[in-house]
Parts: C-alpha cells; sequence; structure tokens
C-alpha cells in the first residue's frame, strides 16, 4: 500500500471516530454521503462477492473539490451502506493528477476496476484509463497502467478531455466506452474492446455517438443497457442550453437516448421520440442530480444511483465534515418508451406509523406527525385550477417572524410544479427549479414525496418524472405546512421513514 493511500484510509477512519452526536444530525438517514470530506460522481456501482458496491469520487481533505481517490461502501439491501476502506488514490505516474470516473464488474472471480488517470505530460494533465485488481477490500493496480491512451485512438482529440469508461461484457469480450471532446470542441463515446483475460489490450472499434442536435460539448460519465429489451445510452453532457419545451436546463444535464448498438461496425442508431420528435430526454429535472450510474442485479432489476448534488450551486455548510450525497438507488422500467423510476422496494422497510388523510379544497393547515423531517408522503389528487404548497422544514412560526424554510408547489393551471430553497441561508447560485407534469390517463396528479435530513426527491404519476433536490436547514426545523386552492381534494398517504 502507497503512503498516499494509507494516509486517506487513516485520516477517513480517524474523522468518523471523532463525528460528534451534533455533527452526525446533519447527515441523511438512508441516502448515502460521504464519510468525510468531498465526493462527486458514483464509480464502479457493481456486485461481486455477496455484495453491492459502491465507489465514489472523493477528496477526504476538504468539503471542496481536490485531487481525486476513489471512495468505497457496501450495502446488502441498498439502503444502509457501510464505509470501506478507501480504495485507491493518486499515487503512480499513470494518475498522479487524479484517479477520475469509471465502472466495474466482476471478472474470473475477482473484481476489476476501470478508471481515468490523470496525469502530467509538459506541465499539463492528460487523461488516460487504467485498472485495477481487487477481492472487495482492497485493489492493486495494473503495472500497464494506463492501458488506454491516445495511440489506440486513431484520430486527433482534446487529451485533456478523454475519461470516464464504461465496461461490461458481451459474447465473451470486454467492451469498453469512453468520452472525450473532440477537437470541434463537441463530446462523443468511442468504443473499445478485449478479449485479454487481464484487460490490459484493447484496441479501437469505432466513434459510437457525437454530440448533435444540441447535446452539448464535452459529455460524462456514459453508461449502456438494455432494459425489457431496449438499449440505453445515459451520459451527463456539459455546457447545454436551456431548451423549456425538452426539459434541459442551461449547464450539466443527464439524458438518456434509445436505439441499437451495432458491434461490429460500433455504430449506434438513435431512435426519435414521438413525443417531440427527439432522440434524448432528460433523467432527473431538479437542481440536484448528476453522473448517474446503473447495475443490473442478480433478480434482474436495473438500479440507478445519482450524485446529488450540483456542480454550478455549490450549497454545503461551513460547518459540515461532508460534502456530497447520492440519491435513493431506483429501479428502472419503461411506459411506451419513457424510462421510468421509482424507489427501490427496499425503501418501504423504513416506513412507520401509516396515515391516511384527506386535504379539503381552499384550506390550509399543519401536518404534525412523529417525524416531519423523514416521511415518504403519497398525495394524489384531480384539478385543472388552483395552488397546492407544501412548506417542508420551517422554523418555527411565530407573529412577527419571517421562518426559513424549503416550499414544494403545484400548479394546475400551469401544470408546473416547482421546488424553492431561496428562503432558507444556503441556497446557492441556483435556488429554485421546475418541471411541467401533465395529468395522468385518469386526468389525475400523483406525486411520492421522499424527504430526508437534506433532500427531497420527488417522483410524479408512478415514476414518469422525477425531480431530486437537496437543501440546508437546521435539524430543529421541523415545521411542515400545506395550504390548497385546489378545485378538488386531494388524497394522501404519510409514513415516517426511520432507520432505528
Amino acid at each position: 500500500m502507497s503512503k498516499i493511500l494509507q494516509k486517506a484510509q487513516e485520516y477517513e477512519n480517524s474523522s468518523l471516530k471523532n463525528e460528534t452526536e451534533q455533527q452526525k444530525r446533519l447527515r441523511p438517514r438512508f441516502h448515502f454521503s460521504t464519510p468525510v470530506g468531498w465526493c462527486n460522481d458514483p464509480n464502479g456501482f457493481s456486485y461481486y462477492n455477496g455484495k453491492i458496491h459502491l465507489f465514489f469520487q472523493y477528496h477526504p481533505y476538504s468539503t471542496q473539490w481536490g485531487p481525486m481517490h476513489w471512495g468505497h461502501v457496501s450495502t446488502t439491501d441498498l439502503i444502509n451502506w457501510k464505509n470501506e476502506k478507501t480504495a485507491l488514490a493518486p499515487d503512480t505516474p499513470a494518475d498522479e493528477s487524479g484517479c477520475f470516473s469509471g465502472t466495474a464488474l466482476e471478472k474470473s472471480a475477482r473484481h476489476l476496476l476501470v478508471y481515468t488517470g490523470v496525469s502530467k505530460q509538459n506541465g499539463i494533465d492528460i487523461q488516460n484509463q487504467c485498472i485495477a485488481w481487487g477481492d472487495g477490500e482492497t485493489y492493486e493496480k495494473s503495472a500497464k497502467n494506463p492501458v488506454i491512451t491516445a495511440k489506440n485512438i486513431p484520430f486527433e482529440y482534446t487529451t485533456t478531455d478523454f475519461r470516464d469508461p464504461k465496461i461490461f461484457e458481451k459474447n465473451g469480450n470486454l467492451y469498453m466506452l469512453c468520452a472525450l471532446k473532440q477537437k470541434d470542441g463537441k463530446g462523443c463515446l468511442v468504443m473499445f474492446k478485449s478479449s485479454d483475460s487481464l484487460a490490459e489490450k484493447w484496441e479501437f472499434i469505432a466513434t459510437i455517438d457525437k454530440s448533435k442536435d444540441g447535446l452539448s460539448g464535452m459529455w460524462e460519465c456514459p453508461d449502456y443497457f438494455t432494459l425489457q429489451d431496449t438499449e440505453f445510452l445515459i451520459i451527463s453532457p456539459q455546457e447545454m442550453k436551456a431548451n423549456p419545451k425538452l426539459g434541459f436546463h442551461d449547464g450539466n444535464n443527464s439524458v438518456y437516448i434509445t436505439g441499437k448498438l451495432d458491434f461490429d461496425k460500433g455504430i449506434f442508431t438513435r431512435t426519435v421520440r414521438p413525443e417531440n420528435n427527439y432522440t434524448a430526454a432528460q433523467i432527473d429535472y431538479g437542481i440536484d442530480f448528476y453522473a448517474p450510474e446503473t447495475i443490473q442485479l442478480s433478480d434482474g432489476r436495473r438500479i440507478l444511483i445519482g450524485w446529488m448534488q450540483a456542480w454550478e450551486s455549490y450549497i454545503t455548510p461551513k460547518e459540515n465534515l461532508w460534502s456530497g450525497m447520492m440519491t435513493i438507488p431506483r429501479e428502472l422500467s419503461i411506459n411506451s418508451g419513457r424510462l421510468v423510476q421509482n424507489p427501490v422496494k427496499e425503501l418501504n422497510s423504513l416506513r412507520k406509523n401509516p396515515q391516511n388523510f384527506t386535504i379539503p379544497s381552499n384550506t390550509k393547515g399543519t401536518i404534525s406527525f412523529q417525524d416531519n423531517r423523514h416521511f415518504d408522503f403519497e398525495i394524489e389528487f384531480s384539478a385543472q385550477k388552483g395552488i397546492f404548497s407544501l412548506h417542508l422544514a420551517e422554523e418555527k412560526r411565530s407573529e412577527n417572524s419571517f421562518p426559513s424554510y424549503i416550499e414544494i408547489k403545484y400548479d394546475a393551471e400551469k401544470k408546473e410544479l416547482s421546488f424553492d430553497r431561496s428562503h432558507t441561508q444556503n441556497a446557492g447560485a441556483i435556488s429554485s427549479r421546475s418541471v411541467i407534469i401533465e395529468p395522468n390517463s385518469n386526468g389525475n396528479i400523483k406525486f411520492r414525496l421522499i424527504a430526508d435530513t437534506c433532500s427531497v426527491e420527488i417522483f410524479a404519476n408512478n415514476g414518469l418524472t422525477a425531480f431530486t433536490n437537496a437543501f440546508f436547514v437546521p435539524p430543529e426545523n421541523t415545521g411542515l405546512y400545506y395550504e390548497s386552492t385546489l378545485n378538488g381534494e386531494i388524497k394522501c398517504q404519510f409514513f415516517t421513514l426511520g432507520t432505528d
């Protein structure tokens, strides 16, 4: 073990031991949050040796981005996460400036990690692809790293932007998809193939797809999988321009594309979406969602997890020992060609104290149950006019106070769901966002709100739309208030979510 890796492991371990009870109260209860320091993209989401493993981009020494390591946790139920030792550190010539994002799989009874190693060349960062093998606890990097470089690619590109390998097996071969920036500044995906049991020898196949139709500059964090006989590409494009009609916002987005990948020719042929004559669709419309990665479980379910933070809007409080968390793992399915996301069924094991009630039209009031900060709240209504608003994590109200709170609001006439954290001290550069939610085929609107200490994930109409947002307010802010001017009643089912 290198001294750099040992230092990271020891620092993480000592920091966790010294965490105070007050600091623990600031953490999410049932979402993964980094043990200490900074995390971003999920990495290596995979099954190995009886456990589900999740790695993540990690800088243990501060709550800001820094030289990237791979942090490591594991789970057997997708809800409770066990801290494992830091898996990778920037400690070799191939990755001296950082171990960037990648993926993993089980191969020959071992755990294979693929990642981007960042090194210096004439003082400039260069990105190449590297591998490491392990046993689920410790990992050894290949002496042949980097295993894929510019020598493997038959055209010129921006060598500072060649990253995020996605590895998978098909017909006895290993395949790898990587994102890179072409000379014109646009992103693309290139594919490599290997029949080498050590995964050290790779051949270039083709550029399978590239940025077009306004899909930004550089692409990041590709994923490829088949779901219900439909092939999916997931990418996270940077520098996108807002397009309200298509649901894209300025900056970093995460989108999915369906189509067909020809493994011989190395071409991905996109499917045009019938609802808007376009090929890409947003995965999550909230502020805080990026770089998702998926895994297929032994029971056949395809599960997605994403980074629940935004590059454009940093909101971590100064007193936090950690920055960055992940979404609830989501089970994927398809409905009329659209990707559907719902919280994994394992979350239901945390449901407690069920409450069923109705909110009449033109009323306002307080929801006060055992825990108003950690809950699973299902609501359904049929309305054409009016507004329903929910104030979450509000300070105790007084006659002359202007309390901080999170507002979630649905305008039935505009068909618009919105989130607003501008009434908090850590609102960030982006404090609000909205999305259009159409009534379902029965003319109803259904929302499921999953609230944790510092986030709320909303799944509309049985998972057809996901809307994820983070916030930071003191844990003692537990007010939950509603107001409805809808021209119809709201049916509600409320569960406390607890891990005790």
